[in-house]
């Protein structure tokens, strides 16, 4: 018998095998195999059998045929759907699926034996939801959004339709943004429905990815939390995917292979006819729109647990500012009231390290990556030890020095702008005798050391926390009352067409942290530009208003959801070679798609990056299914040349 087999390789092409007649398991379309490929032994998928093929030159036989182990026809078809969405070949989405596979064999555990418990307490709001969501059932394709305002108690709702799902035999998968937030997702699954899930991201040990990937396969285990990576599983009886904080950027995948989970966990749920929960406080505007459009169901939760009030929402206009500084008077106050009666603040500010950039005040030279010609960020300043520049796109490092290499003058560099860092060092001047401290992805570098700061922060022994984007993502303090945005003008102004967007999303999800129990909380935004509308709807909590509005502005642009955006950006480390390639493509595009909206070519604001030039085309292409599909089939079918890359982004959600 001869078969068809993928690998994952970088290439457009299968490969063929021989299998033995006398084979003692039949193969069939799906099955694992070991092979031998150029001096590598490599796992592949069979995708089509032949009784007899005629080759010039003799087959190999394959290693060895995994009997017991395959990619079911859901994976199979949901591998083809995204392949040929995304323009991604075949073998490189394979290449996700079989990432966690080491073909070690495992020994077959049963399923975990598990104490599950109905919890009980629930708000109206939150029964009523549970109740809808039990009339959908598991074996037919849906897509819910599951709306809820924060501190809603949307993780206990969608919790009781997991055990629901499992009881029926189904297996699930929850899907959250951030490695460093699973620990406590688990923990509250744990003590509240007496579940544990396996979890499953890039951290996991090769070992332990391999006996879940399996066990999964197998049906042996029934649910799992994990990462974007934990979608590409071989789950044999999938019948739910939660998708929590659906609206998170962190869910599209941008390196080497450009892909979003949210979109991909969808297709999955569809290929498995089973449900998809996108459980979000500001959910994003695509999933709004399929809602409007009748695609989407959509669940609310309109009421907090314990009935608390949402934060009230301040705006600082810091143009009346008497005294230019970081933090209004306002927010002064009100920390000091804090700690007075023994509450709360967290301050939030989406910039890492000190500062932004360093300049020489005598000659106006600035630290610049070598490898990203982009401004270095300073960080670890003012320990003179350990501080350091560092660039955040190639993460490039050299130590900080007081001596400017340009003029030769010393101690004359001027820090510009407002890191975490530095508001923390401002913080501790300004109220010496408060407990402090910051969250940022540089300074909790592993799970164990952030959950050791958040129960401090839970159990009330902080007094002020500092904290990047990480902090907004579904904590819960229960003794904080203020929160203070002090940068907020930099995303509203920013030049995505998401900005706006973002900026809701950051703002709605931040304050959200306050108030939580038994205590009304406040949130100020520092901003020159205290009338904006978004910050308007954010102060009145009108999210319908906010959703519909950006819908019209979008679809007065021809901005997607009511257009698609592809992005193509051409690399290489000689700039005339990637600007040749990028405009011969461009010539190509515009005499064979008369019908799309080209922009460019033109250099990437980022245009430098990991000593690569780079060159960006945006298109804009109407809602045909026909017209996009000749448009993707011309894309992949560019070839590059050996030092030149080409990076096709389908759906942007970055322009860098």
């Amino acid at each position: 018998m001869i078969v068809e087999i993928i690998l994952p390789i970088p290439v457009k092409k299968t490969f063929y095998y021989k299998i033995s007649d006398n084979y003692q398991f039949i193969p069939k379309v799906g099955n694992l195999v070991e092979v031998d490929f150029r001096n590598k032994v490599l796992v592949g998928i069979i995708i089509k059998k032949f009784k007899k093929i005629h080759f010039t030159k003799p087959l190999k036989k394959i290693r060895k045929l995994y009997h017991n182990i395959y990619l079911n026809r859901e994976v199979i078809r949901s591998i083809n759907f995204i392949s040929s969405y995304t323009c991604t070949p075949i073998s490189l989405i394979l290449k996700l699926f079989l990432s966690g596979f080491t073909g070690d064999e495992i020994v077959e555990n049963a399923k975990l034996k598990q104490k599950i418990t109905e919890f009980t307490g629930l708000t109206s709001d939150q029964n009523k939801a549970i109740n809808d969501l039990n009339k959908i059932q598991n074996s037919s394709f849906n897509v819910i959004i599951l709306n809820g305002i924060t501190g809603s108690g949307k993780t206990r709702v969608y919790m009781h339709k997991v055990l629901d799902t499992i009881k029926k035999g189904y297996q699930c998968l929850i899907l959250v943004p951030e490695i460093i937030l699973t620990s406590q997702w688990v923990e509250e699954i744990s003590n509240d429905f007496g579940l544990s899930p396996h979890i499953y991201h890039s951290s996991v040990s090769k070992k332990k990815k391999n006996s879940i990937w399996q066990l999964v396969n197998l049906g042996k285990i029934n649910i799992v939390l994990g990462t974007r990576s934990s979608l590409f599983l071989p789950f044999s009886k999938l019948g739910l995917i939660i998708v929590d904080e659906e609206h998170d950027s962190s869910y599209k995948q941008q390196d080497q292979i450009i892909i979003n989970a949210r979109d991909f966990a969808i297709v999955r749920a569809k290929h498995s006819r089973c449900i998809a929960i996108l459980c979000s406080a500001t959910p994003s505007v695509e999933s709004f729109y399929n809602y409007k459009q009748g695609k989407y169901k959509r669940i609310t939760l309109t009421q907090r647990i314990n009935e608390n009030p949402l934060p009230k929402i301040s705006s600082v206009d810091m143009a009346r500012e008497k005294k230019i500084d970081f933090i209004s008077n306002d927010l002064k106050n009100e920390i000091h009231t804090n700690l007075k009666n023994g509450h709360q603040t967290l301050l939030f500010i989406n910039k890492r390290g000190y500062a932004p950039f360093v300049i020489c005040s005598k000659c106006s030279f600035t630290k610049i990556c070598k490898n990203c010609n982009l401004p270095l960020v300073l960080h670890n300043y003012p320990d003179s030890q350990n501080a350091q520049l560092l660039c955040h796109h190639c993460n490039f490092t050299e130590k900080f020095s007081t001596l400017c290499q340009n003029c030769l003058n010393e101690n004359n560099f001027i820090f510009s702008g407002l890191g975490i860092e530095r508001v923390f060092e401002q913080i501790n001047k300004l109220f010496p005798n408060a407990k402090t401290c910051y969250l940022s992805s540089d300074s909790t570098k592993n799970t164990t050391q952030l959950n050791s700061i958040l129960k401090e922060i839970v159990d009330n022994k902080i007094n002020i926390i500092i904290g990047t984007q990480l902090i907004s993502k579904g904590h819960n303090f229960p003794f904080l009352k203020t929160v203070g945005i002090l940068n907020i003008d930099n995303l509203i102004n920013g030049f995505d067409f998401r900005s706006f967007e973002k900026t809701y999303q950051q703002i709605i999800q931040v304050s959200g942290r306050a108030g939580r129990k038994n205590i009304k909380g406040n949130v100020y935004i520092h901003t020159y530009q205290p009338k904006h509308p978004v910050i308007n709807v954010c102060k009145n909590y009108h999210q319908d208003e906010f959703y519909n509005l950006e819908l019209e502005l979008r679809k007065k642009n021809q901005q997607p959801p009511f257009t698609n955006f592809i992005s193509l950006i051409i690399a290489s480390k000689n700039d005339n070679n990637a600007k040749t390639f990028i405009k011969k493509i461009v010539s190509n595009l515009r005499s064979m798609f008369k019908k799309i909206i080209i922009y460019g070519p033109a250099p990437a604001i980022i245009f430098k990056k990991n000593n690569r030039y780079r060159y960006r085309v945006l298109l804009k292409v109407k809602k045909n299914l026909i017209l996009q599909n000749k448009l993707k089939s011309f894309l992949t079918r560019i070839v590059p040349s050996p030092n030149i890359k080409i990076f096709i982004d389908v759906d942007p959600i970055s322009f860098l």
